[in-house]
């Protein structure tokens, strides 16, 4: 599972906390306090239904529908031909595809889904928030209505170039400070979700959230547990052979060892922290000599241990990339505290594994 390959298809995920920069506005609130204000719960919305569209650029348009009621959701959508319905009932998620006849199901303990019923349209515009809250300078544009609501327009202008994201727009519901309308810009791609619907604290049926699979369905079920393991420093050996890694000293230290369970090409990320604080990730796997991910548009070109290599920025973190005597790296910060240039230290510090 290669990082950039995470980007594409679910975005890394990263909390910014600092304060942003914003400019006067004839509302009486600002764009920091409406974004801290989104951010948070909305306690007072027991349910709501909603229809949106997702346009990204080439890919087409995909129409959505969406019911939430306690915790629980069903997304209906249509794109490409096909015809997409999730259900999330707090214990297990089902997905199915019309077009292939395929449902599949992750079961979880203790109601515990984590992110994998993929994030509504709220969900997503308030990770991006958080994602440019540090590299952006934000402003109110003006008040305007989506979808029959009064909405703050608020846009952040990235700082740098070389960010994980470019421009960004949201469109924020005044009364329920649920985000109805998100126009991101990466690496020339324009990716555009607004609602045309919103009926929030809407009567619900609890059959809504069921779903019973056709009997001539194909079924995967998928166990997350098994997903990621923990591993020791041999068994990596044992797949990897003679690879670099940072040394543990002056307080650095391996906090653990997770196995990816990517079977086409194994790869393990050493986690490490120091005085007891995360740290940093190191991911290792072997090169493939026909891999070819092209430049997402937001990295910049670095060296690395005499390498070419790059780095992309994510406000505050960032991630650090190389390929060394046939090997992929790549270091993700994980503490805002360590700067690129201390990290790329650490770099020039490793060593073949003993």
């Amino acid at each position: 599972m290669n990082w950039k390959q995470t980007i594409r298809v679910g975005g890394l995920i990263t909390l910014m906390t600092l304060s942003l920069v914003g400019c006067n506005s004839e509302t009486s609130y600002s764009p920091q306090e409406i974004i801290d204000q989104s951010l948070q719960e909305t306690q007072e919305l027991a349910s709501y239904y909603g229809e949106y569209t997702l346009d990204i650029d080439e890919s087409g348009v995909a129409n959505v529908k969406e019911w939430m009621k306690d915790g629980k959701r069903r997304i209906e959508m249509s794109v490409d031909g096909d015809h997409v319905i999730a259900v999330n009932d707090g214990k297990q998620i089902i997905s199915y595809s019309k077009k292939e006849n395929k449902a599949t199901i992750i079961s979880f303990e203790n109601g515990e889904l984590g992110d994998f019923m993929g994030q509504s349209a709220k969900d997503s515009a308030q990770v991006l928030l958080n994602l440019v809250k540090d590299s952006h300078d934000i402003t109110i544009a003006g008040e305007e209505s989506i979808a029959g609501r009064d909405t703050y327009h608020i846009t952040a202008k990235a700082q740098k170039k070389n960010t994980l994201l470019g421009d960004v727009e949201v469109w924020i519901d005044k009364k329920t400070w649920l985000t109805l309308k998100t126009i991101t810009t990466n690496a020339g791609n324009v990716t555009t979700q607004e609602y045309s619907k919103l009926d929030v604290n809407k009567k619900m049926e609890d059959k809504l959230f069921t779903f019973d699979i056709p009997k001539d369905a194909t079924v995967e079920k998928i166990d997350p547990q098994n997903q990621t393991s923990t591993a020791t420093i041999e068994e990596v050996k044992e797949q990897l052979g003679n690879f670099l890694m940072v040394p543990e000293v002056n307080g650095l230290s391996i906090s653990s060892i997770v196995d990816m369970k990517v079977k086409e090409r194994p790869e393990f990320s050493f986690e490490f922290e120091k005085d007891d604080q995360p740290a940093f990730s190191v991911s290792v796997l072997k090169e493939a000599s026909n891999e070819e991910f092209g430049n997402l548009g937001n990295e910049e070109e670095i060296q690395v241990r005499g390498k070419k290599g790059t780095c992309m920025d994510l406000g505050e973190l960032f991630v650090i990339s190389w390929s060394e005597d046939g090997y992929q790296y790549n270091i993700i910060s994980e503490n805002p505290e360590f700067t690129k240039e201390e990290i790329l230290a650490y770099a020039e510090e490793m060593t073949n594994v003993q």
